[in-house]
């Protein structure tokens, strides 16, 4: 993984968007204490670990309600190289995640918008656990605050130990032996759970061999049951297959007396049937008589009823033509009524035209001058107008010419207050003069407190490290004293520098602030030129509105006079609007005229056809009359036929009905002979008393079979019972069996059980003494590195202490100079880094306290060699690093700003 870019935007000290570029290899990060260094720490912490070692709020600058971080970074996989930028947000829930698409050169959106996506992308990107280990991942690992690099070696072995676990994961070996911590009770609990149910189903399964001899004995008694029924059953078939022949010859016997009471009755119905029919016979025949005698008469009333149909259609078409004639008559009325009205329009339109002609010059000067009347009504108005906006105008000029002279005013201020202000570059010069003098003086502090450490160290008799002289315990404290003294007075000089420093920067910022103001003198000189135009163009709309009113003053003078010629002349107007009006009104009566007199002509043409037509229809009524008469005469005959004609109709029909009936009667008479001497036969061969005895014999025997049915059912349900009870009981003595079995696997289940937890709980110390023990290897390489010194050599206990030996001297942490506790925790963070190098970035936040410069080119030479890391990066105040590392970005802090430039 790489970190390319992290821009900021109002998070503490960084006001506008500002972006820092972060390469590969060491970099340093350098500036000021306060300049705003560690932010670039934090952010990354804050937008890819979800880690920040305070309150969101003071991650804001002051004055803004949010504020952004946005981190570029780039991560191999197996298909190549991907780059992301992740967006996040404090003060306002703002989050996201873009991918870098080289194809299409844009960011492709991914699609996160809640802080729990973006940790779980995250998590899954640096493939931790969850969101807590993630930012344990960053806070004692990757990026370690400042305040944490010494202090959790300083711990008690208690606080060490929870520390230094969790970052090297070894306090998951506790933790599974804290889980396991149930397992064998959970185990043994089962296994009494068990015993108990083996006991209860011991005692249920002890009645089984009873409950299967029971079962035997039901069984023979079904079979012996089933047996007898069987026999009965035979013995029954046989007598019902008797009894149903004998009544089978019953139900001949009463079919054939059926069959002998239905001839009789058909023979008897027959006989009134012919009765009826000969009766029927007669009728017709003297229907038929009576039809012959009025035929003649029928046929002339048919005639003279379809003569009438005939008259009555031409009846019916002449009384139509009547109607016809009348309507056109109406209508020709109606037409004749609106030539009239026209003749009369064209008339008062000709008049309208004359009128339009004699009043045509009077209604244009009515309308010129009404035109003229209304305009200056309507600009009555405007005067008012004129005169407001004259007034605003000249309140717009007076406000300007004080605008100007309030610039005016400021221009000479800033003047007046720049001649008696020093020059902000000159107080800068001074500034960077004491700053240098206190530099020297701290370098000249950290030789003499280095020369102090070694005058300590240093054993007795061995040649002093500062003048090579023999060092007896006189002159090692002469020596000491005089540098605690220098160091005393350097302290002294560097706290006055301070107070000057102070002074001045306050004085440069002032001096600032009047140059800022001086270096817009131009623009307030330009508003002033502005203001002055601006004023020039109002007093010349001023001129122009001013002349404006007063030639609509003039004109306004004239409007009586015109307002009474217009009344001379309105009675002229009216009569013109009135004949135009009729003239618009009977412009097409000429045509509707012409119109309406051809449509008269073709409804009189249409009439004299209608009367043409009435004339064919003359001798109607008479004729009519006539047919009528005949009809009346004819009425009586054409009835009595028309009533007879029917029934004369059927004499051949009824007569062939007679013929039938006397031929079905004779066959009716021969079969009741034939079905009475069956009848007979059949009685001679039916046995009355077996058939009786057989009857009661079949009943004995049903009722013996229910009774032995209703026994084998009740045998059969007691033999299911049983063999349920059994069944139940074989069921329990098999899970009996299994549970037997599963006691026996849950005593090696807990044998096991005892045994893993015991050595997952021995594992972790020896595991520990491992990891410590390689971390150590590594930390004494890189701290022996650091401090150049052969004869120290240092140890990472399995307690997590460091342990700096020199020759034969042991000495612990809490004894160690300042200069050597952080050469050791430096080598330690930099060999527990090597071995959790899974991301591959680190960030050490001032690492080079109480470093001399060789010890400080020493640390660098070491990061530099680091092939576990792609990016190293080194956060410090000491300048000395920028020509030792590979980049160097530096960061300044102007009037509260942090500003951020890179060589």
């Amino acid at each position: 993984m790489r970190i390319t870019e992290v821009a900021l935007e109002d998070i503490k000290s960084y006001e506008d968007r500002t972006v820092v570029p972060i390469e590969g290899g060491v970099t340093a990060i350098l500036g000021e204490n306060g300049a705003g260094k560690s932010t670039v720490q934090e952010a990354i912490g804050f937008a890819l670990f979800d880690s920040l070692p305070f309150n969101n709020k003071e991650f804001v600058r002051e004055g803004a309600s949010s504020g952004t971080v946005e981190v570029t970074f780039e991560q191999d996989t197996q298909n190549g190289t991907d780059r992301y930028k992740v967006v996040r947000s404090v003060g306002r829930s703002k989050y996201g995640v873009h991918r870098y698409d080289p194809d299409a050169d844009e960011w492709i959106d991914q699609d996160i918008d809640s802080k729990t996506q973006l940790v779980d992308w995250l998590c899954a990107r640096f493939d931790v656990e969850d969101g807590d280990e993630l930012s344990s991942l960053w806070s004692s690992s990757i990026g370690v605050p400042q305040t944490r690099f010494l202090s959790d070696f300083s711990q008690t072995p208690r606080n060490r130990k929870a520390t230094f676990d969790a970052l090297l994961n070894l306090d998951a070996y506790e933790e599974s032996w804290e889980a396991l911590k149930d397992v064998p009770d959970a185990i043994e609990s089962r296994q009494q759970d068990l015993r108990r149910d083996i006991d209860t189903l011991t005692g249920e399964v002890q009645g089984l061999p009873d409950e299967r001899a029971e079962a035997e004995s039901l069984a023979d008694d079904v079979e012996e049951i089933e047996a007898g029924i069987e026999r009965k059953t035979g013995e029954l078939s046989e007598k019902e297959e008797e009894y149903e022949e004998l009544e089978a010859v019953e139900a001949e016997i009463d079919r054939l007396e059926q069959e002998v009471d239905s001839l009789e009755g058909d023979i008897d119905s027959t006989k009134d049937n012919l009765g009826t029919a000969k009766e029927e016979l007669a009728a017709a025949e003297e229907a038929q008589e009576k039809c012959e005698a009025n035929r003649e008469g029928y046929r002339q009333y048919e005639e003279a009823r379809e003569r009438q149909d005939e008259l009555e259609e031409q009846e019916a078409e002449r009384d139509a033509l009547v109607v016809d004639r009348d309507e056109q008559g109406d209508t020709i009325q109606a037409i004749e009524f609106e030539v009239e009205q026209l003749e009369e329009d064209l008339e008062e339109l000709e008049t309208a035209r004359e009128t339009l002609e004699a009043r045509e010059e009077a209604k244009e000067r009515y309308e010129e001058l009404d035109d003229r009347i209304e305009s200056l009504t309507d600009r009555e108005d405007d005067v008012d107008a004129f005169e407001v906006e004259i007034e605003e105008l000249a309140e717009q000029i007076e406000s300007k010419e004080r605008e100007i002279e309030a610039k005016e005013e400021t221009i000479a201020e800033i003047e007046d207050e720049w001649e008696g202000t020093t020059d902000p570059e000159t107080l800068s010069e001074e500034i960077n003069n004491r700053e240098a003098s206190r530099k020297q003086l701290e370098s000249e502090r950290e030789r003499l407190e280095e020369q102090l450490d070694r005058l300590r160290d240093t054993d007795a008799d061995a040649p002093c490290p500062t003048c090579n002289r023999p060092l007896d315990e006189d002159h090692r404290s002469k020596t000491i004293e005089q540098r605690e003294a220098r160091i005393e007075e350097i302290e002294t000089e560097r706290e006055e520098l301070a107070e000057e420093l102070d002074a001045l920067r306050e004085r440069r910022d002032a001096a600032r602030e009047v140059k800022q103001r001086v270096d817009k003198l131009p623009v307030h000189r330009d508003k002033i030129e502005s203001l002055e135009s601006e004023i020039e163009d109002l007093r010349a709309e001023k001129d122009e509105i001013e002349a404006e009113l007063a030639d609509l003053e003039d004109e306004l003078a004239d409007l009586p006079d015109l307002e009474a010629e217009r009344d001379d002349l309105e009675e002229a107007y009216d009569e013109y609007q009135t004949a135009e009006f009729r003239v618009k009104e009977h412009a097409d009566v000429p045509d509707k005229l012409e119109a309406k007199q051809a449509e008269l002509e073709e409804e009189q043409s249409a009439l004299a056809e209608i009367e043409d037509e009435l004339e064919q229809f003359e001798g109607l009524d008479e004729e009519l009359e006539d047919v009528k008469e005949t009809l009346n005469e004819t009425e009586s005959a054409h009835q009595t036929y028309i009533k007879h004609e029917q029934q004369a109709s059927q004499v051949e029909e009824r007569r062939e009905r007679v013929e039938d009936l006397e031929d079905e009667l004779a066959d009716l008479e021969a079969d009741l002979d034939k079905t009475e001497a069956e009848l007979e036969e059949t009685k001679a061969s039916f046995g009355e008393e077996r058939f009786e005895t057989l009857e009661s014999e079949i009943e004995e025997l049903k009722e013996d079979l229910a009774g032995d049915r209703r026994s084998l059912e009740h045998k059969k349900e007691s033999l299911e019972e049983v063999r349920g009870t059994i069944e139940e009981l074989e069921t329990k003595l098999e899970e009996r069996q299994e549970k037997l079995q599963q006691v026996k696997e849950l005593k090696a289940d807990q044998q096991f059980a005892d045994w893993v937890r015991e050595n997952v709980r021995e594992a972790g110390p020896k595991m520990r003494e491992i990891i410590t023990d390689r971390i150590g290897s590594r930390a004494n390489e890189l701290f022996r590195s650091i401090r150049g010194a052969s004869a120290e050599t240092l140890e990472w206990t399995s307690d997590y202490e460091i342990v700096v030996h020199d020759a034969d001297v042991r000495k612990s942490f809490s004894t160690l100079s300042g200069g050597e506790k952080m050469a050791a925790a430096l080598a330690v963070r930099l060999a527990i880094l090597e071995q959790l190098a899974s991301v591959g970035i680190a960030f050490l936040d001032e690492p080079t306290a109480n470093l001399d410069r060789q010890k400080k080119r020493n640390l660098v030479t070491q990061l530099k060699q680091l092939d576990s890391f792609e990016q190293l990066t080194v956060i410090s105040h000491d300048q000395t690093f920028d020509s030792m590392t590979d980049y160097t970005i530096t960061i300044e802090k102007d009037r509260q700003t942090s500003e951020v430039s890179v060589n």
